[in-house]
């Protein structure tokens, strides 16, 4: 039967989708490292808006600082994941 693919064919495909695993993996590293953050994010303003004033005003601006950044981070047009995972835990020891 003939119009199948051939040989050569099926190999560019292959190596297609290989070098496109490597961008993909990244992509969703990057979506899953957003996540994590907007939900940090979320959360931490929701407890400095519950808890703030229990809070010296250094570390509420610390913390706020590092929304900001995790924020803007997160926001990027193309995030980057090991940004984002880096301002994700400078928020979280803060």
């Amino acid at each position: 039967a003939s119009g199948g693919l051939s040989d050569a064919d099926i190999e560019k495909m292959v190596k297609d989708a290989e070098s496109h695993a490597a961008e993909d993996k990244k992509r969703r590293e990057a979506v899953e490292a957003k996540n994590q953050a907007e939900s940090l994010i979320h959360s931490t303003e929701k407890s400095l808006k519950d808890y703030g004033d229990k809070v010296s005003e250094t570390d509420r601006t610390a913390i706020s600082d590092a929304i900001a950044a995790l924020k803007t981070a997160s926001e990027a047009s193309e995030p980057d994941a090991d940004d984002i995972k880096a301002k994700t835990q400078t928020l979280m020891e803060v």
